[in-house]
């Protein structure tokens, strides 16, 4: 009876030894995925503006972001609007298309985002700025609509 008994618990204990392996394996890969995702790389795109003469004010997408020579990063390869200005030269607005690198398309995109190192893409852009006619003057827009301006019959307020 007593050794029936002894079998009958290392039958029982024997299951136990494969789930604990299995769990402590399947800990270990956890372990190793939380250190290991955020080691990966990503895709670091920028455009770097330059401009002659340098010290435009460049707005980016409606937003201004500063003096050229500037680097200015963006997410999504997609048209983008810029804004040059510089008192004494014309106003330069530019829409610029950032086409897709033929590496970050699918499927080749999910390799490259999980490599572990940052992967550059510096877009470089150059703008040269036309200075002013001499006697132009600079109009501040004042708010007046100048459709109802033009259509508004003489004598009467513009509002």
């Amino acid at each position: 009876m007593l050794t029936l008994l002894m079998m009958k618990r290392k039958l029982t204990a024997m299951p136990q030894i494969p789930r604990i392996r299995s769990l402590t394996k399947l800990i270990g890969l956890v372990v190793a995925m939380a250190i290991l995702i955020p080691a990966t790389g990503c895709i670091r795109s920028r455009v770097h503006i330059t401009s002659d003469p340098e010290g435009a004010e460049v707005t980016f997408r409606g937003e201004p972001r500063g003096a050229t020579p500037i680097t200015i990063p963006f997410i999504w390869y997609w048209y983008y609007d810029f804004t040059l200005d510089k008192p004494g030269y014309e106003h330069k607005e530019v829409l610029e298309r950032f086409r897709t690198p033929p590496w970050f398309l699918m499927p080749l995109d999910f390799f490259m985002e999980i490599l572990p190192i940052p992967i550059p893409d510096t877009r470089e852009r150059h703008y040269v700025l036309q200075k002013k006619a001499p006697g132009v003057l600079e109009v501040e827009p004042t708010g007046i609509d100048l459709q109802k301006a033009l259509t508004t019959p003489a004598g009467q307020p513009v509002r």
